[in-house]
C-alpha cells in the first residue's frame, strides 16, 4: 500500500493488530494445529517451524480484504501491489512479554 492523503492524520500509522480476529491465548485454546499445518501444505508454503504457531495462524486474523477496505475508506492507503506467501520465518526466542 501507499500512504494518502489521509495518512497525515494519523501520522503514517496504523494500530498494530488492528487485523487480528482472536488473540493470541484465544486462537491457542481454539485453533486446530493440524489443520494450520495442512493449510500450509496445500498452499504450498513453506516455514522453518515444525508446527506453525497457532496465534499467528491466519485464521487468527480478520479477512485480508476487509482491512484493506477499512484502511481505503478511512483515506490512509491505496493498494498498489499484493504478495502471496511462499515461505515464513519464525524466531524460536521466547517472547519477551
Amino acid at each position: 500500500m501507499v500512504a494518502d492523503e489521509g495518512a497525515a492524520l494519523s501520522c503514517y500509522s496504523v494500530n498494530h493488530g488492528a487485523g487480528r480476529a482472536l488473540g493470541r491465548r484465544r486462537a491457542i485454546r481454539e485453533l486446530d494445529q493440524r489443520a494450520i499445518d495442512q493449510s500450509f501444505d496445500e498452499h504450498d508454503i513453506l516455514s522453518n517451524c515444525r508446527q506453525y504457531p497457532k496465534d499467528e495462524a491466519p485464521a487468527a486474523y480478520k479477512d485480508f480484504n476487509e482491512v484493506l477496505r477499512s484502511v481505503r475508506t478511512a483515506g490512509l492507503a491505496s493498494e498498489v501491489a499484493r504478495l502471496r506467501a511462499r515461505f515464513v520465518i519464525k524466531d524460536g526466542d521466547s517472547p519477551d512479554d
